[in-house]
């Protein structure tokens, strides 16, 4: 085990997670001082080891084999993407979604409304019973 490399994976009962080399100096005096990441922990440290200590460890070799299942992959990628969209364009949520608002809508709800603080009020009723009417009493009377 004297043919230690940087970024081989090592286990043993020396170490109580499994670490990454970083640095390998030359050996002096048959110790080795080696520099270590756990993956875990993810804290570097320096160990140094005789030979009968190299023997104890073993070497993790890391191989991918991409047998992941590709729809799993595209779901998570479009999951992370459609979390952070909004930052990037703020009319995302229309451009997703099968409704073509007119200007006038646009102009209200972007440019007044979400600028406007966290109170908010829904105004429904039937077709022609004057919503229209009342909400513009109700901005007047607030002035």
């Amino acid at each position: 085990m004297s043919d230690v490399t940087t970024g081989q994976i090592l286990t043993g009962p020396l170490f109580h997670e499994p670490v990454r080399v970083e640095t390998v100096p030359p050996a002096v005096g048959g110790a080795l001082t080696l520099g270590v990441v756990g993956l875990t922990t993810e804290k570097f440290r320096k160990v140094t080891l005789e030979a009968t200590q190299l023997a104890q460890l073993q070497v993790i070799t890391a191989t991918s084999d991409f047998a992941g299942d590709g729809a799993l992959i595209r779901l998570g990628i479009q999951a992370d993407a459609l979390g952070i969209a909004y930052e990037f364009d703020p009319y995302f949520a229309l451009s997703i979604s099968r409704v073509d608002p007119l200007p006038h809508q646009l102009e209200a709800v972007y440019d007044y409304l979400l600028k406007l603080a966290r109170v908010r009020f829904l105004l429904a009723d039937a077709a022609g019973a004057g919503k229209t009417v009342m909400s513009c009493q109700g901005c007047s009377s607030a002035n």
